[in-house]
């Protein structure tokens, strides 16, 4: 079924190509976007490399073109555990193992690639733009801190539309930089604007 699915996909490619003039662009964007939704027709794998290091050259320039788009889409940052299962689906059959997706993001930096692997301090690994930066972060959060007066993580996720467990990260970033404090109570972690920044 899946070789169906390519020699389909192909086809679909094939015919945009030879029609480029009588297709309305509504048409190519509608049959792109059904390709998409295929998933990759040519997944890199182990066996079609010589070495270790060219298939994980390969295999991070791949995980960057599935990627990076989506990052973009959620604020420039993606939990690994969301690179994962979104590269996997897009591969369909040839399933990617943790330790291989994990050395290909290892690499990404080097490759020149528009994401590259970071880890927070609590261990917490993501795939994140390179224009993002903890201090790009701290700024955008503060922001919409000081914006809605204060701000629990749930909160900021649901704000950007990111897990929680990324909101927290940015917000302990945030703090790090010193552009928010914390207030520990009963009802949870809030974080509100640094006063001392702002007051003069």
């Amino acid at each position: 079924m899946a070789k169906d699915m390519v020699r389909l996909s192909n086809n679909i490619s094939a015919k945009i190509r030879e029609k480029q003039g009588d297709i309305t662009e509504d048409e190519t964007v509608r049959f792109k976007s059904y390709l998409l939704s295929l998933g990759i027709d040519d997944p890199v794998t182990r066996d079609s490399y010589k070495s270790d290091q060219q298939y994980y050259r390969s295999l991070a320039k791949q995980i960057s073109d599935i990627v990076t788009e989506p990052i973009s889409d959620v604020g420039g940052m993606m939990a690994l555990t969301d690179v994962f299962c979104r590269v996997n689906r897009a591969r369909g059959l040839e399933l990617l193992s943790p330790e291989d997706l994990l050395n290909a993001c290892r690499i990404m930096d080097s490759l020149n690639l528009p994401i590259k692997l970071h880890q927070f301090d609590s261990g917490v690994k993501v795939l994140q733009l390179q224009t993002l930066d903890d201090e790009n972060v701290a700024t955008s959060t503060s922001e919409l801190i000081e914006d809605k007066g204060s701000l629990t993580a749930e909160e900021l996720a649901r704000l950007l539309n990111i897990s929680v467990l990324l909101s927290r990260q940015r917000l302990l970033v945030t703090e790090s930089c010193g552009k928010c404090c914390r207030d520990e109570s009963i009802e949870g972690l809030r974080f509100y604007p640094n006063l001392f920044l702002t007051r003069d």
